[in-house]
């Protein structure tokens, strides 16, 4: 019943941090704050899902914020890739093999990266987590983004249904938004 409650909750802040439907697209300050408050209900339901002790926490909670980093930097230059090869493809230029190559390459060593920093990561739980915790833990991120997408997906359903030619003005404000080179 309290995990319940606690998912409810956790639910709950989720879907106030949304932005309203039909509401102009946030601004960057605004989109920061909303990854805040993202970021400190994952941290919230991190220690209530693995049970931590304050000392564990005071352990884990750097080595996952610094874990975190490196992955969003890796992220943030797989994307600088994809941007620079969805800009190629914009300007009418075919995209030679030789670029192709270089950025899909690029892309896949960036992946193994990541994948290589959560191994380090997970294998350097063990100083000061127990294995059901650790086990938890291995659990805990897929879990998270399948209760972010159910949130997402729920919030959608109580969208009011849209009038004809309303998604035309959201998908070119969307591509605006989205537009990788507009900072």
């Amino acid at each position: 019943m309290k995990r319940t409650i606690i998912a409810f909750i956790a639910l709950s802040c989720l879907l106030t941090a949304q932005p309203r439907p039909g509401s102009p697209p946030m601004t960057p300050f605004q989109d920061h704050r909303r990854g805040n408050r993202l970021e400190m209900m994952k941290m919230w339901q991190l220690t209530e899902r693995l049970a931590l002790t304050e000392e564990q926490a005071s352990k884990f909670f750097p080595r996952y914020n610094a874990l975190e980093k490196e992955l969003r930097e890796l992220g943030t230059e797989q994307r600088e890739l994809l941007g620079e090869m969805r800009k190629m493809m914009g300007e009418d230029k075919e995209v030679t093999d030789k670029d192709l190559k270089r950025i899909t390459k690029k892309v896949s060593e960036l992946e193994q990266q990541k994948i290589d920093r959560k191994q380090d990561f997970f294998e350097d739980l063990d100083d000061f987590l127990s294995p059901d915790q650790r086990a938890r833990y291995y659990g805990f991120e897929l879990w998270f983004k399948d209760e972010l997408r159910r949130g997402l997906e729920e919030r959608g359903k109580m969208r009011p249904p849209r009038k004809p030619g309303e998604w035309k003005k959201d998908m070119k404000r969307q591509k605006k938004w989205n537009n990788p080179y507009r900072w």
